[in-house]
């Protein structure tokens, strides 16, 4: 068994860089190239771009393709269907096809693109749904391939302040786009110029097309290092077939501990409906607490819109800041901060609800407090497990659905013959205590199994 031993070590080696062989093991890492994750960080201010505009343009689709609202809104289901499955596709197709993840992401932000521009072109009902379906189609397999894209790029090194930054470039660009269309949302105009926002914001993924592209055409396409790598795997793949037999009759002579394969599931599905409570009770606040300072503190329209464009603005801000913190915290002491932010902050503002100043102030510090939640999981989901496409995709179902469930949930209380507006915030609260309940239950099961790095040396 040790010659099966060696035989398996050496494969794990031979999948990696072929130069790896001939490198001491205590050697310093070269570090990455930052222009690359550039690109990466552009791709996550794109979506963000796409994300924020259609807020401020929802009831102009229903003027263009004269619909009433109760149509228009199926854009908006359709926007998060397309994300759910575009992650899901996102991790078959980087699993699949390990060494074409920067060609994925350049057809997928092309199309984004292109779903940009014509949609301002579109009069009909049926074909401006399709053109929303492939952005976020698209978008969904984009927020998959880049992450895992910056999790293999930084392997070896601490992959969490970079995580952060992605998706901080994904709130600076939700919080820009508004600003960036409000000039051509006025009315002083007899002719409707929103269309001009979309087209400027199409153009603006052209510099990241030609960014990834290069890269893919430099590193994947054109690549002999790559055909290569493909080569040697299929080689692995032979010979792993020929060593699973015999190692099946080692473990029917040696017994050893349960597969760590479905300790590993239960771990995901404990984060992934982490997650959906998260995402649930941030997608929420940014889409009802416009409402709610309208329905409970009775503000004037265009007031409640600067709370809700304030949330946004602390949720960018609490996501960059999020860079350096994670340089100096790890992500568990991150996440321990920002639950304890969020939970403090919808304290405040169910128990002082009828405080008009304690309502700027909550959504500010509750903006910062669930910003940093999302890429600090991801890099303490990584800790325990590799993060393969599949997984980030099973991953991702659980934010996408919670993007649906909760809004949906709250959507319902605030019924004035149920829970009324305060019904928002209370079912925010009790999200947040839910999400950091399972946290405390994620800590203890930990505890009782080795960090990734661990399992691997075994």
């Amino acid at each position: 068994m040790q010659s099966l031993s060696t035989s398996i070590v050496s494969l794990h080696t031979l999948h990696g860089s072929p130069t790896d062989e001939a490198k001491p093991e205590k050697c310093s890492p070269k570090k990455p190239s930052i222009i690359y994750f550039l690109a990466l960080f552009y791709s996550f201010l794109s979506m963000g771009f796409g994300s924020g505009l259609i807020g401020p343009t929802l009831l102009k689709f229903g003027e263009q393709i004269k619909s009433p609202f109760e149509q228009v809104v199926y854009i908006l289901f359709t926007r998060s269907f397309g994300f759910l499955t575009g992650t899901l596709i996102g991790g078959a197709l980087i699993d699949r096809f390990p060494s074409l993840g920067r060609t994925f992401l350049t057809i997928c932000v092309f199309t984004m693109c292109v779903s940009t521009l014509i949609i301002p072109l579109i009069y009909q009902l049926i074909p401006m749904i399709v053109a929303h379906f492939m952005w976020s189609f698209t978008a969904g397999i984009v927020d998959n391939l880049a992450q895992i894209l910056t999790i293999r790029h930084y392997d070896k090194f601490n992959v969490n302040p970079y995580l952060q930054a992605l998706h901080g470039a994904f709130g600076v660009g939700a919080f820009l786009s508004p600003l960036i269309i409000a000039p051509f949302l006025k009315n002083t105009s007899p002719v409707d110029q929103w269309h001009y926002a979309y087209w400027l914001i199409g153009c603006l993924h052209i510099p990241n097309i030609i960014a990834i592209l290069i890269y893919a055409l430099r590193d994947e396409i054109f690549s002999k290092k790559t055909k290569q790598i493909t080569l040697e795997n299929k080689q692995i793949d032979d010979l792993n077939k020929q060593i699973e037999p015999i190692a099946a009759s080692d473990d029917q002579t040696n017994p050893v501990e349960p597969s760590s394969t479905t300790k590993n599931r239960f771990f995901l599905i404990l984060i992934t409906i982490f997650l959906l409570l998260y995402v649930g009770g941030e997608s929420a606040f940014g889409a009802y607490i416009h409402t709610y300072a309208t329905l409970h503190l009775n503000f004037p329209k265009d007031i409640a819109a600067y709370i809700n464009s304030l949330f946004w603005a602390s949720f960018a801000f609490g996501r960059l800041c999020g860079i350096p913190l994670s340089i100096k915290l790890s992500a568990l002491q991150m996440i321990f901060t920002d639950l304890i932010g969020c939970i403090c902050s919808l304290t405040l503002l169910y128990v002082l609800n009828k405080s008009t100043l304690l309502l700027w102030i909550g959504s500010i510090l509750y903006g910062l407090s669930v910003a940093s939640v999302y890429p600090s999981t991801i890099a303490f989901t990584e800790r325990y497990v590799s993060i393969t496409g599949k997984r980030m995709s099973f991953i991702a179902v659980g934010g996408s659905a919670g993007d649906a469930i909760i809004p949906l949930l709250i959507g319902y209380s605030i019924n004035p013959k149920i829970l009324g507006p305060i019904g928002f915030i209370l079912i925010s609260l009790a999200v947040a205590i839910l999400a950091s309940l399972l946290f405390a239950f994620i800590l203890l099961y930990v505890k009782r199994r080795p960090e990734k790095e661990t399992v691997e040396k075994k």
